[in-house]
């Protein structure tokens, strides 16, 4: 899984708060948090972005899209940490968040994750459909990193291969390939 920064300090002033938690505590949890997920420490960085959900409920009230970035956030982590039963939970917490939200690439990056913990499990037949809606989100989106968009490919790609259908890996695997050679 890719790393999803969540810049707090630009969202903490987008909107009005709820509640008056404070808005530096949550930035130093959040960047705590990245830095240890960038280092490879996830078990200390799931535990400040479990830190960071009663504060931002706090802050922003209940199902914020602040919430469902720090739960996605937390299930990258469990996935890390190959709790693949537990990120699958915290991915679909994050889509019922998504319910009340228009993101469409953390919906994208959400169904690729819960995609990524089934297929982890060998759920290969729940995992085909969640990174196929993936993949159409993202091809629907004209600003979709390139990088989250090779990672869905490829994750499709892998899927097939591993399905023994390397037919069908082909197509994602040429729509990569092109994306690489393109990127800017």
């Amino acid at each position: 899984m890719t790393l999803k920064p969540l810049y707090l300090a630009l969202i903490l002033f987008a909107g009005t708060p709820v509640f008056a938690a404070d808005p530096q505590q949550i930035q130093t949890l959040n960047d705590e948090a990245l830095s240890l997920h960038s280092a490879g420490d996830y078990e200390q960085a799931e535990q400040r972005y479990q830190e960071l959900l009663p504060l931002l409920k706090e802050h922003f009230g209940m199902g914020s899209i602040e919430e469902a970035r720090i739960r996605a956030s937390i299930a990258d982590t469990q996935l890390a940490r190959q709790h693949y039963e537990e990120a699958e939970q915290s991915y679909r917490q994050v889509l019922a968040l998504l319910e009340q939200h228009h993101d469409t690439l953390l919906r994208a990056d959400a169904l690729n994750g819960l995609a990524s913990a089934l297929y982890l499990r060998r759920h290969y037949g729940q995992a085909e459909p969640l990174y196929l809606e993936a993949n159409a989100l993202l091809e629907a989106e004209p600003a979709a990193p390139v990088e989250q968009r090779l990672l869905v490919l490829d994750n499709l790609a892998a899927l097939y291969q591993t399905l023994g259908r390397g037919h069908q890996a082909r197509p994602y695997q040429d729509q990569a390939r092109e994306l690489r050679r393109n990127r800017p």
